[in-house]
């Protein structure tokens, strides 16, 4: 009879240990090689994705010195992507291109639809055919450099994402030259907003089903030491700007309609303000979390990984939330 009950309860186990198997989702590692150089990309594809649908997919964007797996750990992608049901795709830098794994930002070359902006939406292309992906409902996330990158893409390729969500990144079109980097690091972007955002508009005018709207969610740590919350400033200042380009081809300030902050204390989080950017159509286009004693890490992230900080809220769930607003 012991041994009967031995048995029953192994094989409820491995059972159990069965079904955990079956119900996580796959990691794929790929490369892409391209007129801009050779990269790899790894791709998380949750299990429960609907038959026969195609699936929403999130491009994510790591910073210096990280690569897929520390941004896709910190971040706890798989939790989110097996919760609501998307793909997610991690393009990853090539230490021959920068030595610190950064994406290029500064330079003027990938601040267009060529360079690296055109590599990563080559990769997006690839990922979309081989998985089911739907075009029309794919986000941007990153962190850093990689935010900077979310911000190029939202400005010159608006009619491939739906919506951004950039973390301690620079706005697009920082600096004229690229030769400033440390200065624009330490202290914001060289190039106004303003022009930055005429950039932009000239960079994706002419395409085809360009988008009326481009929304945008913004993370940055008022203690950062290597990029200036000023930079969080020029990042909405700048996406503004662009979006009041998308919604009728002109400057004008026609898609403005009111702006609120709100200020939430310290708890058993960092405390932050909140801006937010409500659009013609009453919807909040622009979020933009200001957070009090944040550095330069995931807000919310992995406690002991690098460039995470678990004391901040939490920018994934609060980036998903956002993202569902707008189709994810």
């Amino acid at each position: 009879m012991k041994t009967s009950l031995t048995v029953f309860v192994s094989a409820l186990y491995l059972t159990f240990l069965s079904s955990n198997a079956i119900a996580a989702g796959t990691w794929t590692t790929d490369s892409y090689k391209g007129i801009y150089g050779n990269r790899t990309y790894k791709v998380y594809v949750p299990s429960n994705l609907p038959k026969n649908t195609k699936a929403p997919v999130v491009v994510m964007l790591h910073g210096c010195q990280q690569n897929a797996k520390d941004f896709a750990t910190g971040t706890r992608i798989e939790k989110w992507a097996d919760k609501e049901k998307f793909i997610a795709l991690f393009p990853e830098q090539n230490i021959s291109y920068n030595s610190f794994k950064c994406w290029n930002w500064i330079l003027p070359g990938n601040n267009s639809r060529m360079g690296e902006s055109q590599v990563i939406v080559e990769m997006l292309d690839t990922v979309l055919l081989a998985y089911n992906g739907d075009k029309n409902k794919v986000f941007a996330a990153g962190m850093s450099a990689g935010a900077t990158m979310v911000n190029i893409l939202g400005n010159c390729y608006p009619e491939r994402f739906k919506a951004l969500a950039s973390h301690d990144g620079s706005q697009f079109y920082s600096s004229y030259m690229g030769l400033d980097f440390a200065e624009v690091v330490l202290t914001g972007a060289s190039v106004p907003s303003a022009i930055s955002a005429s950039v932009g508009n000239a960079c994706s005018q002419f395409i085809k089903d360009r988008p009326k709207k481009m929304p945008i969610i913004i993370f940055h740590g008022m203690k950062s030491p290597l990029m200036s919350p000023m930079h969080a400033f020029q990042v909405e200042s700048e996406m503004k700007a662009f979006n009041d380009y998308l919604d009728n081809g002109i400057r004008d300030n026609s898609y403005f309609l009111e702006k609120d902050v709100q200020n939430f204390p310290d708890s058993d989080f960092y405390g932050y303000n909140l801006y937010t950017t409500t659009d013609i159509d009453h919807e909040i286009i622009v979020e933009r979390y200001m957070i009090n004693d944040l550095s330069h890490g995931w807000s919310g992230g992995v406690k002991d990984l690098p460039y995470n900080d678990p004391k901040g809220p939490d920018a994934s769930a609060l980036i998903f939330k956002f993202f569902k607003r707008w189709g994810l």
